[in-house]
């Protein structure tokens, strides 16, 4: 049954007094209302709502087996949702306004009763009750969208940072049950300390966390285990909250595949120098050392022709700077010996690569004094790479003309910074979220390390620190 004209409603009038009925009807015939059933006690009333099917309940508040607060109560629990509004025949403000607290769709004094404010009120109500039905249909359905979502989603207001919902899929990634959720922040997900979550000053922040520019934060788990998480995000109103929608997306296996295409690629790299270096050392170069051996034999058969001698002289000395300088190629080109090599080695060897290679002027200051052979290689490997991926970064974006690498070790703990004088990054660059850096973080908190990166004033550079401890060969 629809609910759009007159006749389609049906009202159930609970009034005791006849007199009072009587005038109702008529006001509800002059609306073209005439589906019309009528109850004089509480118990009769309990009766005509079973069989349903009302469209309005026009109730009286003094009834012979029930009157006030306590029959208000009893209607609305059997009302299934019908709008009850509310017929008096004395003016009580405050219980009015209490009335309504209960859940009654209007408060009307009969005294100032007439047809059409009758009218407006009944149909205000079933339109409220339309609207409600077509609300809660609505949310029904983006509720089980965002239960049933594949992704991990957790919902926290933007004011008190604390997490009000989380969908089936955050359950069980992060390990925490619905309730455990609503009593944590937001905050305490994210493990880096360094990358900040927007709040209400930066909320337009949030919708800049698309899928195209989604952010990576290392999460934690309840039982403890560490994730990155890919985050993007969305203002929603939330009950009535500015708050914002979390979706996740655990990249930690991406990142790893990734880490290993560009180990891969490196290793490559480092391969085809290794050959070229190889090539110019027992080739080009032992041909260049024959060359000065036949240059000065013909240095010797010139005999007493000073001229030719001199042209000679010349260009042997053009074959030995050739030499030297090919044999200095060959040995810049030559990849970083890991098991040979400690880490102080290693990076002299890099920044020297770097600074062939760019127009970037690499510096090392090296403070590893005392330092021990027995690293661990794969931490000395993972040590060159992240210093390689953060230089190789610098020469790419920074437009610097100079930059710095210091290393030094405290106690048992490697202490390096990098740093340039290029054009600084953009804050949310600082971040630090993309999945390059990410790749450099993965290999730093490996091994149990942080990393830092710091905007080193006026938008002038970037320093990055980084902290990891050092491990021994058994």
């Amino acid at each position: 049954m629809t609910e759009n004209t007159s006749q389609d409603i049906k009202i159930l009038v609970i009034e005791d007094n006849e007199g009072d009925f009587v005038l109702i009807e008529e006001y509800l015939a002059e609306q073209n209302v005439y589906t019309v059933d009528h109850a004089t006690n509480y118990e009769e009333a309990k009766k005509w709502l079973g069989k349903k099917g009302y469209s309005s309940i026009l109730l009286d508040l003094t009834l012979p087996d029930k009157s006030g607060e306590e029959l208000i109560q009893g209607v609305m629990s059997k009302a299934d949702g019908v709008p009850v509004i509310v017929l008096t025949g004395y003016s009580d403000m405050s219980f009015s306004i209490h009335s309504l607290a209960l859940g009654v769709s209007d408060y009307l004094l009969k005294d100032e009763l007439t047809p059409l404010g009758l009218w407006k009120s009944i149909r205000y109500g079933i339109e409220r009750r339309l609207t409600s039905r077509h609300l809660k249909e609505s949310e029904e359905k983006y509720r089980y969208l965002f239960e049933r979502n594949p992704l991990p989603m957790v919902i926290w207001d933007l004011k008190t940072r604390t997490i009000a919902d989380s969908n089936r899929e955050a359950r069980l990634t992060y390990g925490y049950n619905a309730d455990e959720f609503r009593e944590m922040t937001i905050d305490e997900l994210k493990v880096d300390d360094t990358v900040g979550l927007p709040d209400e000053e930066d909320a337009a922040s949030v919708e800049d966390m698309g899928p195209e520019s989604a952010k990576v934060w290392r999460h934690r788990k309840k039982n403890g285990e560490l994730f990155f998480a890919e985050v993007n995000g969305h203002m929603i109103d939330y009950r009535g909250e500015r708050s914002v929608l979390f979706m996740v997306q655990d990249v930690s296996e991406k990142i790893e595949v990734q880490e290993r295409m560009v180990e891969s690629a490196l290793r490559a790299e480092e391969s085809e120098r290794n050959r070229i270096a190889r090539e110019l050392h027992d080739g080009i170069v032992q041909q260049l050392a024959a060359c000065g051996m036949f240059v000065q034999n013909l240095y010797n058969l010139a005999g007493d022709n000073d001229p030719l001698q001199d042209e000679i002289s010349r260009l042997h000395e053009l074959i030995r700077k050739t030499t030297v300088h090919t044999r200095d190629i060959s040995h810049k080109l030559k990849s970083a010996e890991f098991e040979e090599l400690p880490i102080s080695k290693l990076l002299e060897q890099l920044i020297l690569q770097l600074t062939h290679v760019s127009n970037i002027q690499f510096h090392f200051k090296n403070y590893l004094k005392n330092e021990k052979t027995d690293v661990d290689t794969a931490l000395k490997i993972n040590i060159y790479r992240s210093v390689q991926e953060l230089c190789n970064n610098i020469i790419k974006h920074s437009g610097a003309q100079n930059a710095y690498v210091t290393a030094e070790e405290i106690g048992n703990t490697i202490f390096i910074s990098i740093k340039d004088d290029g054009i600084g990054l953009k804050d949310e660059a600082m971040n630090g979220t993309g999945l390059g850096l990410a790749n450099v973080k993965n290999r730093v908190q490996r091994y149990g390390g942080q990393i830092v990166m710091v905007q080193t004033g006026d938008s002038s550079g970037v320093r990055v620190d980084i902290e990891i401890p050092l491990i021994f060969e058994d």
